[in-house]
């Protein structure tokens, strides 16, 4: 027992004594009896203070140890999680600390609509901002091809998901692929009658292709630079046929 305890119950002792010399005999016997009972009530509660201040250390320890000390599979940015997408991202964030996977799925699928609209219309101009010089001569010369063959593309019922498939940096550049899959209407009508020469009004066609995407590593635009079908089209490239994986 500490000092003060001592002599908090010195100090009730000598109360109670000195109330029995003053009242009497018969008062001092009660208040005694009285002094004596909160004396043990006291020693009780200083017993118990002692046992939960052995304990809390312990438990301090355990709460210290679980914050410090994060498990293994939460640790952010294990080396051997990481597949060659994450690094890839994570190597865009070095130079765009913004750069969001989540963001940039919307952007490849609304560049994936708005050049669906570029052919119907047979003119690229709309998306000279948003392709490579390459990719630009490519559509083009796809859309004069048309043209010349006295055929108008139609495209309908887009219903199409993006995500990507793989990013990586590249001799100061950034690079990210996009597999868009889904299903869309797709036909060519000749200019002449009208008649249907490829693909169906009614019955929509699944898409499969990459959409690749470029631009100088760091806060600049991304630009669609290469698209690669796995399921072809009317009007599309053959050049542009991408061999599933394994063939």
């Amino acid at each position: 027992m500490g000092d003060a305890p001592k002599a908090v119950l010195a100090g009730v002792v000598a109360g109670g004594l000195i109330g029995g010399l003053l009242c009497g005999v018969g008062h001092g016997v009660v208040i005694t009896d009285l002094v004596l009972a909160g004396a043990i009530v006291l020693l009780m509660f200083l017993r118990r203070r002692r046992a939960a201040t052995a304990a809390s250390p312990c438990a301090l320890a355990d709460v210290s140890s679980a914050v410090e000390k994060p498990s293994r599979g939460a640790a952010a940015g294990s080396p051997h999680g990481d597949s060659s997408l994450d690094r890839g991202v994570r190597d865009i964030r070095g130079t765009d600390p913004g750069f969001d996977p989540n963001r940039f799925v919307g952007y490849a699928a609304m560049t994936f609509r708005d050049t669906q609209s570029a052919r119907m219309a047979r003119d690229v101009g709309s998306l000279r901002d948003r392709v490579t010089s390459e990719m630009h001569r490519r559509l083009q010369a796809q859309y004069d091809r048309l043209r010349s063959a006295g055929q108008t593309h139609h495209v309908e019922q887009i219903d199409i998901l993006a995500e990507i498939s793989e990013a990586w940096q590249e001799s100061g550049r950034d690079y990210v692929t996009a597999y868009i899959s889904g299903s869309l209407v797709d036909y060519a009508i000749d200019q002449t009658n009208g008649s249907v020469i490829a693909g169906s009004r009614t019955r929509p066609r699944p898409v499969e292709e990459f959409w690749t995407f470029t631009r100088p590593a760091g806060l600049n635009f991304w630009m669609l630079s290469m698209i690669q079908h796995l399921a072809m089209g009317p009007g599309d490239d053959l050049a542009d046929a991408r061999a599933p994986k394994g063939v």
